[in-house]
């Protein structure tokens, strides 16, 4: 099984908000200035899924 990527369509995110994908990540790979689109570090990443579950919008995607 290949690793999948995690990404983040801005799009869909509202950007008004505190992203609750970024404390719902055990190994802190997303990060968030102010309410900006979240960003992530794909080297840090475990692809568990964790963040796409918690985010309500469907702006993150693991592929």
């Amino acid at each position: 099984m290949s690793e999948k990527t995690l990404h983040v369509i801005t799009r869909n995110c509202p950007q008004n908000h505190r992203c609750p994908a970024v404390s719902a990540c055990p190994v802190e790979c997303l990060k968030q200035e102010g309410y900006a689109a979240p960003t992530v570090d794909n080297d840090a990443c475990i692809s568990c899924g964790k963040c796409t579950r918690v985010c309500p919008m469907g702006a993150l995607i693991l592929s």
